[in-house]
């Protein structure tokens, strides 16, 4: 009886500690309400860094427009939807800003667009913070030459325990 219940512990063990396991419990995690509490963009054109942005945001006290939430639901399997949400100043309440479907698979985030799957964002998790970034390259010909333009993205979230 004692060896059975040892496999017991070792495949469960196995399980949660497999990639498949960490897999199923990083999109156990990912659902729920989620509050912005910092946002990071680097841009650079031609790997020069034009721009370094750092903004500190505090979901309870919302401001501006950057103060932003996330409601993430599974809607079967390891397809979500994203419905975010920005603070309007006018009305002092959260508005719908966009709504999205996500495909997760590890740690990465596609995004179906005329029935093809498209690289997101990379994403982490943990049982309070969600770290989602992106990263956009642009590349405009001109005559003078190709002017490549860079912008990585990375928003670090709180999990709230209720939509605020």
């Amino acid at each position: 009886m004692k060896r059975i219940i040892y496999l017991l512990a070792a495949v469960i063990g196995l399980c949660f500690t497999s990639s498949c396991g960490k897999d199923f419990f990083d999109q156990v995690l990912l659902e729920g309400n989620w509050g912005l509490i910092r946002y990071e963009m680097v841009t650079s054109v031609n790997g020069v860094v034009e721009e370094d942005i750092v903004t500190p945001l505090d979901p309870f006290n919302p401001k501006t427009q950057m103060d932003t939430q996330l409601a993430i639901r599974n809607i079967s399997g390891n397809q979500y939807e994203f419905s975010e949400y920005i603070w309007d100043n006018y009305s002092a309440s959260w508005k719908l800003s966009i709504k999205n479907v996500y495909i997760v698979r590890n740690d990465v985030l596609f995004m179906v667009q005329s029935g093809r799957e498209m690289e997101y964002g990379h994403f982490s998790i943990s049982a309070s913070t969600l770290t989602i970034e992106t990263i956009d390259i642009h590349e405009d010909l001109l005559p003078s030459g190709a002017i490549q333009t860079s912008t990585v993205s990375k928003s670090t979230y709180r999990r709230l325990s209720e939509f605020l």
